[in-house]
């Protein structure tokens, strides 16, 4: 090789990387679809359109919501799952398709670590112990003794068998070493129907539709689930000031996209979701939901605690012998 040659060679490489760079860094450089896993106009599509249009701002491309629902979200997840994974499909997804479903159904078509790139936790919402004002305890410590001194389970109501209130509400039972029965509603709104009534014991849920009539004083909040207490109902304990410091337990929102997303795009996701939930659009609307925000966690964190969701709730399904129909 002659020497012109030999140093044209060694140029090419250093010619080629800004070339590489510019690809490498093009995204987005199309509409970017984020997939909602449930019909329009809930909670998550919420999420997706005002996340979205912050990230259409930031990285000048379209961030389209595209609604495939169906099968309690497994639809949509399952969708992208099959996508390929160059960051040009998201998810906005939840508890119920990531933490909850792998333990529950064991035809899943998706794998919830494997098929999946997760990017960062959108927000979360604690789980409450719900009572009517009307009944006789106003503490666990005094829920405990009743359902113990008369010798028959506790009611409670959740929005449908296999939902996080519901094993929330098993895991409840467990952990406060009392007897419970699961009434399965069609949503909330049924089972507070009924706790009002005097049908029902206590309902496992977040507050999301029961808010009111706390503040209103018609029901009591016996316990959160939360390390802190919510910020809007100072008044209810958590477990863990009543003796129960393990007892953590939420609902939460999380982006994610298809396997496979090169790391420098999730970071760029990771950073702009961040952005988006310190926005005064972002929180009030997640306030409306009664769900805090976070975006703290960074991709690797927010991984690890997808893994631990669907460890811990395959658990709680495992132990109290959860059954749904596929």
């Amino acid at each position: 090789m002659t020497t012109l040659s030999r140093r044209l060679a060694l140029s090419l490489p250093a010619l080629a990387l800004p070339g590489l760079a510019a690809a490498q860094g093009a995204w987005p450089n199309r509409p970017v679809r984020i997939v909602i896993a449930f019909a329009a106009g809930g909670s998550l599509d919420a999420i997706g359109r005002s996340m979205g249009r912050h990230m259409e701002r930031e990285f000048g491309q379209p961030f389209v919501v595209d609604n495939r629902s169906g099968a309690g979200g497994r639809i949509g997840t399952t969708a992208v799952a099959r996508s390929p994974g160059d960051g040009y499909t998201l998810i906005v997804t939840s508890s119920a398709a990531h933490g909850v479903a792998p333990g529950l159904y064991s035809d899943l078509q998706y794998h919830p670590m494997r098929d999946f790139t997760h990017i960062g936790l959108v927000c979360t919402g604690p789980m409450v112990l719900l009572a009517s004002a009307a009944a006789p305890y106003r503490d666990l410590a005094r829920l405990v003794e009743t359902v113990k001194r008369r010798g028959t389970p506790a009611t409670f109501g959740s929005g449908g068998i296999g939902s996080l209130g519901h094993l929330s509400g098993e895991l409840a039972g467990r952990t406060l070493g009392i007897p419970v029965q699961h009434i399965s509603y069609r949503g909330s709104a049924p089972a507070q129907t009924d706790l009002l009534a005097g049908q029902l014991e206590l309902i496992s849920d977040n507050m999301s539709s029961h808010g009111g009539q706390v503040t209103g004083g018609r029901m009591r909040g016996l316990a959160v689930a939360s390390r802190e207490r919510m910020v809007d109902y100072p008044d209810i304990p958590t477990w863990a000031e009543q003796g129960y410091p393990d007892m953590v337990a939420n609902a939460w929102y999380g982006l994610s996209g298809s396997a496979g997303i090169p790391a420098e795009i999730v970071s760029r996701l990771n950073a702009s979701l961040a952005g988006w939930l310190a926005t005064q659009e972002g929180r009030e609307l997640l306030r409306g939901m009664a769900m805090q925000p976070e975006g703290k966690m960074s991709p690797a964190e927010y991984t690890a605690f997808v893994q631990n969701e669907v460890t811990r709730w395959a658990e709680v399904v495992r132990v109290a012998n959860v059954r749904v129909e596929s």
